[in-house]
């Protein structure tokens, strides 16, 4: 997440040769933080963040320190998947799916150049579209394997204020190429999927394993029009599991938990600023009581993160865990 830092950034033109490569080094970073953090089944943010150390008597800057809770307060993530059944017979062990989603990611940042000025301001908007088909394989009752290919369509905006005149000397360089500035990139992705699932009386749980790879152009005022070529890859492996409380009708009430690895690379690593971090999940679900092709179920929980430049805990509403 740091490469979303402005602050960084100008650290990095100082002293990066050729200006211009760095700048399309921070566009294609911000396009692909969009996507990893815009997948619910890998980042988690919440409507309310904290340090887990001081709600659990430890000491422990892996699992969440103040300044990566106050990096995950100025960052609000609103995302909206989607998931139809295309073509299935129901007695073939092959469907086809169309899965998606809308997100929107927005930094709101005060930025002090010199201690001794008035921070700036820093605003960036990553707004995006996935759409990907899938192929489903039941291989045997427990075990699947899928496959998808998608493609993101993304827009990036940066609205930066100066409130200092710490910048001077930089902004002709960066003025209307980096800051205050908009770019769009087109972005491939490919994807698979192992899952073991068990159903039990109480629930089901299963055990999983994703990679992803993406890659794609983008083009736009940004940079005079070298934004790069977003790339990057990340691979989540965890365990789920939904224990059923009570069941009225086609309601279903159920505790949710998950813990998941979560293993990143390429224009992904730097932003995150590592090359893995774990997430921790727990929460109460409930399915809806009419039937829907958008909505699997909604809840409120708890989620943390450990291991990642956004390391903390935020209270999260859930939406189409499954």
């Amino acid at each position: 997440m740091k490469s979303m830092v402005t602050l960084s950034l100008i650290s990095s033109i100082c002293y990066a040769n050729p200006v211009q490569h760095t700048l399309q080094k921070q566009f294609e970073r911000n396009f692909a933080i969009g996507i990893v953090l815009s997948d619910s089944d890998v980042f988690t943010l919440g409507f309310h963040d904290f340090d887990p150390n001081k709600y659990l008597n430890i000491d422990n800057e892996d699992i969440g320190t103040q300044d990566s809770v106050d990096l995950r307060k100025q960052v609000a993530l609103t995302t909206l998947p989607y998931h139809l059944s295309l073509a299935e017979n129901a007695d073939s062990s092959v469907k086809y799916d169309l899965k998606g989603r809308f997100y929107a990611l927005g930094i709101d940042q005060n930025v002090a150049v010199n201690e001794d000025k008035i921070p700036d301001r820093n605003k960036e908007l990553i707004l995006g579209a996935y759409t990907e088909i899938e192929r489903q394989n039941q291989l045997t009752e427990h075990l699947s394997l899928s496959g998808a290919a998608g493609a993101h369509l993304m827009y990036y905006r940066n609205e930066y204020s100066y409130r200092s005149d710490a910048l001077d000397n930089l902004k002709p360089y960066i003025e209307g190429v980096y800051l205050n500035t908009d770019a769009w990139a087109l972005v491939g992705e490919v994807n698979a999927e192992i899952k073991y699932l068990e159903n039990e009386n109480w629930g089901k749980w299963y055990v999983w394993s994703s990679p992803h790879y993406f890659y794609g152009m983008g083009w736009g005022e940004g940079n005079h029009g070298d934004v790069g070529n977003p790339e990057g890859w990340y691979w989540v492996n965890g365990v789920k599991l939904f224990y059923d409380i009570t069941k009225v009708g086609r309601t279903v009430q159920s505790v949710y938990t998950s813990f998941n690895r979560v293993d990143v690379g390429g224009d992904t690593s730097k932003p995150m600023n590592t090359s893995h971090y774990y997430e921790a999940s727990f929460g109460w679900l409930m399915t809806p009581p009419f039937k829907s092709d958008w909505i699997d179920n909604i809840g409120l929980g708890l989620s943390v993160n450990y291991g990642s430049a956004l390391k903390g805990g935020s209270l999260v509403l859930f939406f189409n865990q499954e």
